[in-house]
């Protein structure tokens, strides 16, 4: 199974973030863009494992998600990985809300490691992926300084447990199924 553990908006947040991909979509723009039920904040990409893999992973998203408080979140601007000007990875980052994120990838990290997986080798950083850049040649600079959240869209969301997801790939695009969750303390 391809497993990863992520922070999953709810979905009128999810359609919220899906609306700067639609100010940021052209066509032909070599961007493979994420559909708007797949919008999550990546906590940690395990890749494939097994069954007993599963069972540590979802150990592990227990017990790190036990010993931090819920806590609220709010999406923030646009930004891209490494810079705008060679984007790789489009996303959207947190106004508030990513420092409590950012513990509790750390708590993550230290209940996988008891598990015995391997660290993460960088560090976090809070962000939704919008979509991968096939090509990083364009600069994005002046469209991501352009592209916001309609004003009246809800930002604001509730962070209250962590999800172990299985993602298979599929030519339409990965579908994506929540295996097990830990509740926020």
């Amino acid at each position: 199974m391809r497993i990863f553990l992520a922070v999953i908006p709810p979905a009128e947040v999810q359609r919220a973030a899906h609306g700067v991909i639609e100010t940021l979509r052209r066509p032909d723009d070599g961007v493979s863009w994420v559909k708007v039920e797949n919008l999550h904040y990546t906590m940690r990409f395990l890749g494939e494992i097994g069954e007993d893999g599963l069972r540590r992973v979802t150990e592990a998203a227990v017990e790190a998600a036990a010993v931090i408080p819920r806590f609220d979140a709010e999406l923030g601007g646009p930004g891209a990985f490494p810079s705008a000007r060679r984007a790789r990875v489009i996303w959207l980052g947190m106004r508030s809300g990513a420092a409590p994120l950012t513990d509790l990838a750390g708590a993550l990290e230290r209940a996988l490691a008891k598990r015995g997986f391997e660290p993460e080798g960088r560090k976090f950083a809070a962000h939704l992926t919008l979509g991968r850049v096939r090509d990083p040649r364009e600069d994005w600079s002046a469209r991501l300084e352009a592209a916001a959240l309609p004003p009246a869209a809800p930002r604001r969301f509730a962070v209250d447990r962590l999800s172990v997801v299985q993602s298979q790939l599929n030519p339409k695009g990965a579908i994506y199924t929540v295996r097990a969750e830990g509740p926020l303390a």
